[in-house]
């Protein structure tokens, strides 16, 4: 089996049980440790904004010591730390030491994630096909592990809950050391932070905005479920399975549509529709109606999220590309941090529904703009690296 199908897999078994932990902790410290709101939003914050270097980090080390390596070591570590919710009692009673282990795991997550991201890069002939597999693998996990997590809470608790994101998360470093590594080709270059790619700026700062709006479905979208639902679990799981099951049935047909009208088109329609799929839980007042605004921003996920990553790639040099996808996911990072506090503000706030949607959604109409402004040097930057590379095989 080729390495994208493998870090696919590793990626869906992963999302199962840390998709479930993502989204169920804030319940869980509010619910049963008794943790105030804002403090659950500052744990999302700092443990987001502290992931967001160690994306960058681990993207570094990737380019130093092979993606291989760094993918399955972080991987492992998770495993370990996910041992503490299933067998520490001491840890998942406690209102310090369970948002501690929560924001290890968020950072650790963040170090893998550069080296899978090159790792499939690096193994795909046509990139955007080789993120959108991924991006299939990544909400099947996501789809699936909140709607198992809440069918897990409603009928046997946090317990087995904990027990199954240690299963998975031993289950997916298991599938990750199948991947062979992909040497590099190309001279060794000093690599730092400070870039001066002008285009991969700009495009990490349009991603931070949109996923800015992705935050929202943690704090904000399951408290705003729960309000629907009445803190029905398995309920508020089937409006996150729609996400998922939906990327499945749909991304061949989108990568399809990307392909046609190309990756920057996809990218600028993607996050449009993204966001207006976000705003329009404002208008949902049952399951039904949830899934349909689950089923918009849906599509505009199909569209922008391999588009964003397979830009990356493009503007990219071969050497630097575990770099710049840590850089890319470190501003993405900083929009899932920062995004939970933006939700936590407006909800004590703001009492109409499709003000508060519009409120936590308006980042991804800034992400809109930096993209159509920066048309221009994207283009200039990929053209640059397509030319250098066939210069390199020529």
């Amino acid at each position: 089996m080729d390495n994208v199908k493998l870090v696919a897999i590793s990626s869906a078994i992963r999302g199962l049980g840390f998709s479930s932990i993502w989204i169920y902790s804030s319940i869980y410290m509010y619910g049963i440790l008794g943790v105030p709101t804002f403090f659950i939003s500052l744990v999302f914050m700092v443990g987001g904004t502290i992931s967001s270097f160690a994306m960058y980090a681990g993207g570094k080390l990737g380019d130093i010591m092979g993606h291989k390596l760094v993918y399955s070591l972080f991987l492992l570590v998770i495993s370990a730390v996910s041992l503490l919710y299933s067998f520490d009692r001491n840890v998942i009673v406690s209102a310090v030491f369970y948002p501690v282990v929560f924001g290890i795991i968020l950072i650790l997550n963040g170090m893998q994630s550069p080296s899978s991201n090159a790792l499939v890069s690096r193994s795909s002939n046509v990139q955007l096909k080789g993120f959108s597999i991924l991006r299939v693998g990544g909400n099947l996990g996501w789809g699936l592990g909140p709607a198992i997590g809440g069918f897990l809470l409603s009928f046997y608790g946090f317990g087995y809950l904990f027990l199954f994101f240690t299963f998975t998360s031993f289950l997916s470093f298991l599938v990750s050391l199948l991947v062979r590594e992909v040497a590099v080709k190309t001279p060794e270059r000093k690599s730092n932070f400070r870039t001066s790619n002008l285009a991969l700026i700009l495009l990490s700062f349009s991603g931070m905005f949109l996923f800015m709006v992705q935050a929202q479905e943690t704090i904000s979208l399951s408290i705003y479920s729960n309000t629907i639902f009445s803190g029905t679990f398995y309920e508020i799981g089937i409006v996150y399975m729609t996400n998922g099951i939906l990327v499945i049935l749909t991304q061949p047909i989108f990568y399809k549509i990307s392909s046609k009208i190309g990756e920057y088109s996809s990218l600028v329609i993607g996050g449009i529709v993204y966001t207006f799929g976000f705003f329009t839980y404002g208008f949902d007042f049952n399951l039904s109606q949830m899934i349909i605004s689950t089923a918009i921003l849906t599509m505009g996920e199909n569209l922008a999220f391999p588009s964003g990553y397979s830009i990356v790639a493009s503007i990219s040099r071969k050497n630097r590309i575990g770099t710049n996808m840590g850089i890319y996911n470190a501003f993405i990072s900083m929009g899932r941090a920062t995004g939970p506090l933006l939700g936590g503000y407006f909800i004590p706030l703001v009492t109409n529904h499709v003000l508060f949607w519009f409120y936590v959604t308006f980042p991804g109409l800034i992400s809109t703009v930096i993209l159509l402004l920066a048309y221009n040097i994207i283009r200039e930057y990929r053209k640059r690296f397509t030319l250098a590379e066939q210069a390199i095989a020529g």
